[in-house]
């Protein structure tokens, strides 16, 4: 690396010399303590060649300021630790621009960096440039946006600055600016000082977009366009913002302009996976996704999210590779380590490894406590794998955590239906259906226990009727095994006329799965009698009785 040179150095070190022959030995003897240091500084200022040597002068220059100089001595060390710091904070910054910043060693830097900028501030008369280069830090993620508008404010009170370098700071203070006005004000000032910059329209356009200023936001872009009609970021920010005003197709549209102009950009790629993914579209959301781990390999989001639509493709072992490979992979995030430990779960799960799916969730919560999806995950492996007793301790977590958790009441009730505990069942679906009145699944088999239980304590023919009439409007009286409740309610009632009715229809709708069951009960109607059922599922045992409540499996939305 190149080190500035400054000629006046060298005629300082004349100076020097030449003051201490004139002088005499008598001065020299009463030098400063630090001129020794200052001297030393003054030598290896000027051979430096690289970071370590300017280092070395500036750590040089301190200590010669910390003894102690005369006056004169210690106003050119101090400008010569302030030159010296600002260089080293340039020559550093083309470190951290070329690399990302979540990198550790990059936030090591970082944070040099901003020592090195505050120490030059702390000097008299500080260059403009420091309020400049520390104000961009402070903009950062993670920033004081308090500090950059103070810094950036501080800058464009100097006189003699570029317009580049004016719009620069009007962009930043745009950015972080609180006061919308006030934010918009900057970046038309920036956009005006340098019209050719095309970033700062973008920029304008991405802040009225994370302003929830959608509409606006798609002028702005629309305007760029017909000024720039080949800008692919515009057509890129433009295919976010009909996403987010759940355009979807038109983003698509954006999205393809984008990389008709820019083959090589993985964002379009990326966003049009995420549409596919969401439309459950998802060889074609593999497709993208590939694309984009083909133009950034070892990019985990698009490798979790692949992992995602090849499950739900039913492409289980390519699912399971990604997954894995994501946790290989020791600077993965955490969300994304856990969104992966929690395909995997589902992964194993759908390849009948249930034993090694509950393994790994129980882990997984274990080390991620507190979190509701993961206890849903865990119960519903135990429920698959026949273990209720401790789906239903993992539902007591999750309600603990969630007291209203419709899913969690309606799944504990359920799993207390299946070991035959009705009184437990039906406290959990009467608070399930205060949370969600109109779930029919839930109204069905809160209906059936009241009408089929053998306890007749729990037994209430006239709200089973109530609960098995609305099913039956909610699904449209189309589903055979809720017409089937309906017909026991009556049972239930007394009115076997009606339950006849109904089970005849219910039977009529040829339900191959629940055929036989369904005969049985019509003709326990036909009998005058009504139907009775306990189902009891012991751990890992077998069911007895005949009717069972479905438990919902099947791949799960995994959010990150």
């Amino acid at each position: 690396m190149n080190l500035r040179r400054v000629p006046w150095l060298a005629v300082i070190g004349s100076c020097v010399l030449a003051l201490s022959g004139v002088f005499g030995p008598d001065v020299a003897q009463a030098e400063s303590a630090g001129q020794a240091d200052l001297d030393e500084a003054l030598r290896l200022r000027v051979t430096a060649e690289g970071l370590p040597d300017l280092s070395q002068v500036i750590d040089r220059l301190q200590l010669s300021l910390d003894k102690g100089l005369e006056v004169e001595e210690a106003e050119l060390a101090e400008q010569m630790v302030s030159d010296a710091l600002m260089e080293r904070a340039s020559a550093l910054m083309q470190v951290v621009n070329s690399n990302s910043i979540q990198d550790d060693r990059v936030k090591q830097i970082l944070r040099l960096i901003v020592s090195d900028l505050r120490r030059v501030l702390a000097y008299d008369n500080p260059p403009p440039e420091a309020n400049l280069m520390l104000g961009r830090l402070m903009a950062l993620p993670g920033g004081d946006p308090h500090e950059a508008r103070r810094l950036l404010g501080k800058y464009l009170e100097a006189a003699e600055i570029q317009d580049s370098q004016r719009a620069e700071a009007y962009m930043l203070r745009g950015q972080v600016q609180t006061d919308e006005e006030k934010a918009l004000a900057d970046f038309d000032e920036a956009i005006k000082l340098d019209p050719d910059n095309e970033t700062y329209p973008l920029l304008r356009a991405v802040f009225l977009r994370n302003r929830e200023k959608f509409d606006e936001a798609l002028a702005a872009v629309d305007e760029m366009l017909s000024e720039s009609p080949e800008d692919a970021n515009a057509f890129i920010l433009q295919g976010e913002l009909f996403r987010q005003l759940d355009k979807q197709e038109q983003a698509l549209e954006s999205f393809d302009e984008a990389t008709k102009l820019a083959p090589q950009a993985p964002g379009p790629f990326q966003n049009r996976g995420e549409i596919y993914r969401e439309q459950k579209e998802y060889a074609k959301a593999i497709v993208e996704f590939s694309k984009v781990l083909e133009l950034q390999p070892g990019v985990v989001l698009p490798l979790v999210h692949r992992a995602e639509a090849y499950l739900n493709n039913g492409q289980l072992e390519e699912a399971l590779a990604d997954a894995e490979a994501v946790l290989a992979n020791d600077q993965v995030a955490a969300p994304q380590r856990v969104a992966a430990h929690r395909l995997r779960g589902e992964i194993l799960a759908q390849l009948n490894r249930l034993d090694e799916a509950i393994e790994e969730i129980e882990q997984l919560s274990r080390t991620v406590p507190n979190q509701p999806e993961l206890k849903m995950q865990l119960a519903l492996y135990y429920l698959v794998n026949k273990n209720p007793k401790e789906a239903i301790s993992a539902y007591d977590d999750v309600l603990l955590m969630d007291p209203e958790n419709f899913l969690a009441l309606r799944s504990r009730g359920d799993a207390n239906l299946n070991m035959g505990n009705h009184a437990e069942a039906i406290e959990d679906f009467e608070k399930a259906i205060l949370v969600e009145p109109e779930d029919a699944a839930l109204l069905n088999n809160l209906a059936w226990v009241l009408a089929t239980s053998p306890d007749a304590e729990v037994r209430n023919g006239e709200r089973a009727v109530e609960l098995a009439t609305k099913a039956c409007e909610l699904t449209d009286y189309k589903m055979p095994h809720i017409l089937s409740t309906l017909a026991a309610s009556f049972a239930e009632s007394g009115n076997f006329d009606t339950a006849i009715e109904w089970s005849q229809k219910a039977v009529n709708m040829d339900d191959p799965e629940n055929d036989e069951q369904l005969q049985k009960e019509l003709a326990s109607y036909q009998k005058k009698q009504p139907w009775r059922e306990r189902q009891n599922i012991a751990d890992n045992g077998d069911q007895t009785d005949s009717k069972a409540v479905p438990v919902e499996s099947g791949a799960q939305s995994i959010d990150f």
